[in-house]
């Protein structure tokens, strides 16, 4: 199905958890994922329904995310589940992969077609700094057994100051996958962290393996990433002499892909967000409903996903102020109090592991 402004969309994230068992400083700052308890779990009944749904309009893509999608207790069934669907034609996974290893076979069998590993450093020491976890021996023992396994594997890192590139670079050459460099998006802590994604990859990365070659992936189908023209997705990559892997950048603000975009989300609280950019999300399943088989929630599933289709912005305003929303609030007197707030004010004041980011 198209949007209003032409964008194809056939790619959906699903936040299945809003746990996690790292508290990441950008991600989770307020450490709410004390002991890994999930305030909200998508049942796998409730994801199938809204596959289901999904497939009638095109979306064939599918990635699972969280919070921490393998602290899901039913995360192997679920995949398995979706890939039998009629329609579907990937189904991913991201994953900070400290429960990977325990979970990697299952999900081999249950047919995952791959997997992106969120690793910011190599180093133990600084890993520990980041998650608040001394965990990073199971992340290792995790991309392994996912690789042993013949799983599709690519590196995710967020883009810091403190980035060692060359250093995750040659990690990632070593395992023999892909490697994407993300720019921080300006949401909760990320607003004050961010730096420029190709100067600081690409610079680092040409003093070590010389000029880079931009990689025409124009005919080229990327399932992993949910894109069948991975120009237009959100990763543009390169290669390097003496680098056996792609090098990906993912530039929500330096390199603007709105244009392309074709995504839509859905949280674990069972809502739609039609762009991560904003605040905006809608019901997907309002909880007045009443059903009396699934052909009729399926029906007003398809019905909530094309009106979040419809509703997808042009392109996100993380930081443009010249956008506002309208927060109402009650008083002690019982009457209403509207405050405009800029979207900056807005994202800032936004928590990541929450919106499945």
């Amino acid at each position: 199905m198209r949007d209003r402004f032409g964008r194809e969309i056939d790619y959906m994230r699903i936040s299945v958890i809003d746990s996690c068992n790292l508290n990441c400083y950008y991600c989770n700052p307020q450490d709410n994922n004390k002991n890994c308890q999930a305030i909200n779990t998508l049942s796998v009944k409730k994801v199938l329904c809204i596959v289901r749904a999904a497939t009638r309009l095109g979306i064939t893509h599918f990635r699972l995310t969280g919070g921490e999608p393998l602290l899901h207790p039913q995360i192997d069934e679920m995949v398995s589940q979706i890939k039998k669907i009629p329609g579907v034609r990937s189904i991913s996974l991201t994953t900070n992969a400290v429960l990977l290893a325990q979970h990697a076979k299952q999900l081999k069998e249950a047919g995952i077609d791959s997997i992106n590993v969120s690793l910011d450093t190599i180093d133990a020491s600084e890993y520990e700094h980041i998650t608040k976890k001394p965990l990073f021996h199971k992340v290792e023992h995790g991309i392994d057994a996912a690789i042993e396994c013949g799983i599709r594997v690519k590196i995710n890192v967020v883009l810091t100051p403190q980035t060692d590139v060359v250093a995750l670079t040659r990690y990632a050459s070593k395992k023999g996958t892909d490697i994407r460099f993300i720019e921080m998006m300006p949401v909760g802590e990320g607003h004050t962290n961010g730096v420029e994604p190709y100067e600081k990859v690409i610079g680092a990365l040409l003093e070590v393996y010389g000029t880079p070659c931009h990689i025409d992936t124009e005919n080229r189908e990327e399932i992993n990433s949910g894109y069948n023209n991975a120009d237009n997705g959100p990763a543009e990559y390169y290669s390097f002499h003496g680098l056996d892997i792609r090098v990906g950048l993912i530039q929500a603000i330096h390199g603007k892909f709105c244009d392309t975009c074709n995504r839509i989300r859905v949280t674990a609280d069972g809502r739609l967000m039609p762009c991560l950019g904003s605040s905006v999300t809608m019901d997907l399943v309002p909880d007045s409903c009443e059903f009396t088989d699934d052909l009729e929630k399926d029906f007003v599933i398809v019905q909530a996903l094309k009106a979040a289709i419809k509703a997808k912005p042009g392109c996100h305003n993380f930081n443009d102020n010249a956008v506002t929303y309208t927060k109402t609030t009650e008083t002690k007197t019982v009457e209403t109090k509207t405050t405009e707030l800029k979207a900056a004010e807005v994202n800032a004041a936004r928590n990541m592991s929450r919106i499945g980011g």
